[in-house]
């Protein structure tokens, strides 16, 4: 490949990249779209001839077809970018079919046609032009809601082998990348948001294939990072590694052979000739396309198929999974913030000045977080949490108090795994009372502790990802309202607002396999999740003799922006970061809080009180308290006691 050529391909890029769009957060997933070689093709060729150069290849495959061979695996097993569409509910079928947007062909190279090139299929359409196809088809628009699969490069680096001098060999491969590059870019420029783009495995091959894969891949992404397209770097090198150092972990027999019989006339790539009932190429045993890693020379089983895809679809959800990890405190600090407000409540009963009230309260709750899309893990959990306090009543209806809360939360990933978050907080408040008048404010600084354990789905595998980090949470909650009385009974509407950031630290995981090869553990980088939460409701109490029972009913608002990203890095090989959307929670949702206060002795009262929160999207939350308050001058002085 001349520099020419790789000048003008970077160029094309920098143009390309001006205004790439970046994922916005709570993006699902309403397509799958496919581009590259055998590797994810999905079977193109059974509508459309391949055209090799070997007659025997084009006389078999038209056989192998009607019995039901014609993609490049274990058929009729499904390919990795099938598995992948369908892990979020879509599908990867040919794009020259009815319904097909998998534009990936068998054989293809970044931008070369394979006219001429012997032991080749002339039928295959070029990956960038690919992308130009897809382009067209759709007046020059990407689909900002797919998924993007682009697997390509490595019939690049076989021709360069195959075909070219030594010296003439990574030039090519360089100018292979940079192609593949630009039109890559172009595709992000065009709306693309979420892009899957796995490398050549680097260490398989001999040294020549592994040299050049090296040049290849590293020029790839790092041409990728600098032209400033957000991607997903899939590292199918390490995965190879980790998958034939520990074979019978994966259901593999180690050191087997392709998994497919070798037609005679055809010296490579013969598993578009395979399946069970085939009379050119059939499986080596009936359980081979589980139990073998490939199918032939170069291309995977069934069983290799579902582990690249695992693979791929981890790094697409992993990100989504952490943020979790910064929405939870936003839903526990809201109910200590509710806890602390009603032991003031409790001390603003007949306080007299000068007088202390001791306090603690309890609380047990359900807390359901989801990405609301399909394909994505959601994260049920049960927190829980304990405060104490005291407060001070400084002068005629005024009160000032501190607290201290420690609590934690056992958050569960659908996938496997979770999350143990615990949180220790103090917080300071202020209140007053003055006839029909009321009004609060708590401050409150938290430190949060978190161990991850992210489980990953593997092929037959659970794979633990275990890692540490911390954060913070600093709030400011304030509510005030105004009270009718009638007798006893007293009520009144309200509004309030709650103002929080929650920020948790960057940390790396470990994985199960690290020691001989692991593949899935992930590096997450910081993450802050700031919440500005409006209230307004109404609110009822009653004293009954002894009891005094309450309700409150509060429309509550998301007034910032829960637009954000999760930035993760691959632990495995040195490689750009990527960035995936935050869950997103409803902007909007009911919380009613019901219960009551009972005087209980001279100076002492009790209370328990139901929370729910309904009609939040991707968020339930439901709880109960329980506390007690003790007036410390009750007997001292009764006078300034309930």
């Amino acid at each position: 490949m001349s520099g020419f050529r790789g000048k003008w391909a970077r160029a094309a890029v920098a143009l390309a990249a001006v205004g790439a769009g970046t994922p916005a957060a709570g993006q699902s997933f309403n397509q799958f779209v496919g581009f590259g070689d055998s590797t994810i093709d999905s079977g193109w060729y059974r509508n459309a001839a391949p055209n090799s150069t070997n007659p025997v290849y084009n006389a078999d495959f038209a056989i192998a077809v009607t019995q039901g061979g014609g993609k490049a695996t274990t058929n009729p097993g499904l390919v990795s970018s099938e598995f992948l569409a369908g892990s979020f509910g879509l599908t990867g079928i040919p794009a020259n079919q009815p319904g097909g947007t998998n534009y990936a062909t068998g054989d293809a190279r970044n931008a070369q046609f394979n006219t001429g090139t012997p032991n080749s299929l002339q039928g295959a359409v070029p990956t960038v032009v690919q992308i130009g196809n897809y382009l067209a088809a759709n007046s020059g628009i990407a689909n900002p809601n797919a998924l993007y699969l682009i697997s390509s490069g490595g019939n690049d680096v076989s021709f360069a082998a195959g075909n070219l001098p030594s010296v003439a060999q990574a030039p090519y491969v360089v100018g292979a990348a940079d192609d593949l590059v630009a039109g890559i870019a172009r595709l992000a420029a065009a709306g693309a948001r979420t892009i899957v783009v796995p490398d050549q495995p680097q260490s398989f091959g001999g040294t020549t294939l592994e040299a050049l894969r090296t040049t290849y891949d590293t020029t790839l992404w790092n041409g990728l990072a600098a032209a400033h397209v957000n991607f997903i770097p899939a590292d199918i090198n390490a995965m190879f590694r980790a998958v034939t150092s520990n074979p019978a972990v994966f259901g593999l027999i180690a050191g087997a052979g392709p998994a497919c019989t070798q037609p005679a006339g055809i010296p490579s790539g013969w598993a578009t000739f395979c399946s069970p009932t085939s009379t050119v190429s059939t499986l080596v045993s009936p359980s081979a396309e589980q139990t073998h890693l490939f199918a032939d020379d170069i291309h995977l089983t069934t069983a290799g198929q579902k582990i690249v895809a695992d693979y791929e679809y981890s790094l697409i959800v992993a990100p989504g999974e952490i943020s979790f990890l910064a929405e939870a405190p936003v839903k526990t600090r809201e109910a200590m913030v509710e806890g602390i407000r009603a032991q003031i409540a409790i001390s603003q009963r007949g306080r007299g000045v000068g007088s202390f009230n001791a306090w603690i309260t309890g609380d047990l709750s359900g807390l359901a977080l989801s990405s609301g899309q399909p394909g994505f893990p959601n994260d049920p959990g049960l927190p829980a949490a304990a405060t104490v306090g005291a407060d001070y009543a400084i002068a005629p209806g005024w009160l000032v108090g501190a607290a201290l809360a420690v609590g934690n939360t056992a958050q569960t990933f659908s996938l496997g795994g979770g999350f143990l978050q615990n949180e220790f907080a103090a917080s300071a408040y202020a209140a007053f009372a003055g006839g029909p008048v009321w009004a609060d404010i708590i401050g409150s600084a938290g430190v949060l502790d978190d161990t991850v354990n992210r489980i990953v789905p593997i092929g037959i595998t659970t794979q633990a990802n275990t890692g540490s980090t911390g954060g913070t949470n600093f709030s400011l909650a304030a509510e005030g309202g105004y009270s009718f009385f009638a007798g006893p009974f007293a009520h009144g509407p309200l509004a309030g607002m709650l103002l929080q950031q929650v920020r948790i630290n960057g940390y790396t995981e470990t994985d199960a396999f690290a020691a001989s090869g692991g593949f899935t553990a992930l590096s997450f980088a910081a993450q802050t999740r700031n919440s500005a939460v409006s209230e307004l409701g109404y609110q009822a109490s009653m004293d009954v003799g002894i009891w005094s029972p309450f309700a409150k009913l509060a429309w509550d608002h998301e007034l910032a922006s829960t637009n954000r990203l999760v930035t993760a890095s691959l632990t495995t090989i040195a490689a750009p970061s990527y960035s995936m959307p935050a869950v997103v929670l409803g902007a909007d949702w009911a919380t009613a809080e019901i219960g009551a206060s009972v005087r209980m002795s001279r100076g002492v009262t009790g209370y328990a009180m139901f929370i729910g929160e309904i009609g939040q999207t991707n968020a339930s939350y439901f709880g109960a308290q329980i506390g007690v308050s003790v007036a410390l001058n009750a007997w001292a002085d009764p006078a300034k006691a309930f």
